[in-house]
């Protein structure tokens, strides 16, 4: 089978995406880019990539390149990602893709028309515990789906990440870059929600952290204008609701967790640990995930191997195969975290309940 050739746009976050390209069947990384070209040629250079750039035009005007990732800020996530479907490429995009619903729409609605195979690196889905659980729903475990919590507690505020992470018109804050793939998987099993209440704030605007300039280290000071925290509760179109809880600046990191409650069970993701139990159950215990849902162990690096899990799937789409059982989330689902994202910041906003649209 031919291999499908690769590159990488964006090498901060981007080196996950090479750490999961390199790993995956009939899949050739062949370049990589970054607005820092000297980093870019560091990189291809220790890897063995034979091409690197810092001008991504150079990436969508070469013939032998089929898929390209894309792990740059959102706020240019969007023109990059229509370039290279312009010039015929497969597209990978990081979340959220893009500033807004607008964007995910515009980008979804050419890759439709170009008929341009695409993926979201919404890679929680193909981790063991949630592609169970997405399993035990839909055999209906849980009976009537009632009520989901989500709680996500960080000891740094978020703000200390800098740089476009704390830019709220570069697409950075807690929502739009953790709660994103949380506010994903919940519609993936659950179905679209309809209705939202939320606050968002920026608890820890005065940030302070420390620098390496040279060989000094330094307090680096400026004014985080994203999202630290926010608090919403969802309703489903289907029936259900969810409450998500995300807090930073608590001094301590939490486990994250997930509480899904039905009629006649409830299901628990702890950092990645699925537990549950069923009426007709005594003890509440670990469930045993099938093998066939696993993730290797060596490196120990859970999103990446998810994230190699999604891009070979997506490489068998690109090759034509047709997939049984999941598939890639699309810009599509895109478009449905954005609008959800965007009614959390209507209601925290007016302070009322926020209609999905």
């Amino acid at each position: 089978m031919t291999s499908v050739r690769a590159a990488v746009i964006g090498l901060a976050w981007g080196q996950l995406h090479i750490d999961a390209l390199r790993r995956i069947k009939n899949l050739e990384l062949v370049a990589v880019c970054d607005a820092d070209a000297e980093r870019a040629k560091t990189i291809a250079k220790n890897a063995g990539i034979p091409f690197a750039t810092g001008n991504p035009n150079e990436i969508f005007s070469r013939d032998e390149i089929d898929l390209v990732t894309i792990a740059t800020p959102p706020d240019t996530q969007k023109e990059l990602a229509n370039k290279a479907m312009l010039a015929k490429k497969a597209v990978l995009v990081e979340s959220p893709v893009g500033l807004n619903s607008p964007q995910a729409q515009a980008l979804h609605e050419t890759a439709q028309q170009r008929k341009i195979k695409n993926a979201v690196a919404f890679q929680t889905r193909y981790l063991p515990s949630y592609a169970y659980a997405q399993e035990l729903i839909a055999e209906e475990y849980l009976g009537k789906f009632l009520r989901a919590t989500i709680t996500f507690v960080m000891a740094q505020p978020w703000g200390v990440n800098g740089n476009w992470a704390a830019d709220e018109k570069r697409g950075g804050g807690v929502m739009r870059n953790v709660a994103v793939h949380f506010i994903d998987a919940l519609q993936w099993w659950f179905g679209p929600v309809g209705s939202v209440f939320a606050d968002r704030e920026t608890l820890f605007s005065k940030v302070r952290r420390p620098v390496l300039v040279g060989r000094e280290q330094k307090i680096e000071k400026f004014t985080a204008t994203a999202d630290d925290t926010f608090l919403a509760l969802l309703k489903f179109e289907n029936g259900g609701s969810a409450i998500l809880n995300f807090v930073t600046g608590a001094r301590e990191d939490l486990p994250w967790s997930i509480s899904l409650v039905g009629s006649r069970a409830t299901l628990q993701i702890t950092s990645g640990a699925l537990a549950g139990k069923r009426d007709t159950e005594r003890d509440f215990g670990l469930l045993e995930i099938p093998r066939r849902l696993e993730l290797p162990d060596r490196p120990r690096e859970p999103l990446m191997w998810a994230l190699c899990e999604l891009i070979t799937d997506l490489t068998k789409q690109i090759q034509g195969e047709k997939l049984a059982g999941r598939k890639p989330p699309t810009f599509q689902d895109a478009v449905g975290t954005h609008k959800v994202m965007e009614a959390i910041q209507r209601s925290a906003d007016d302070m009322l309940w926020s209609s999905i649209r």
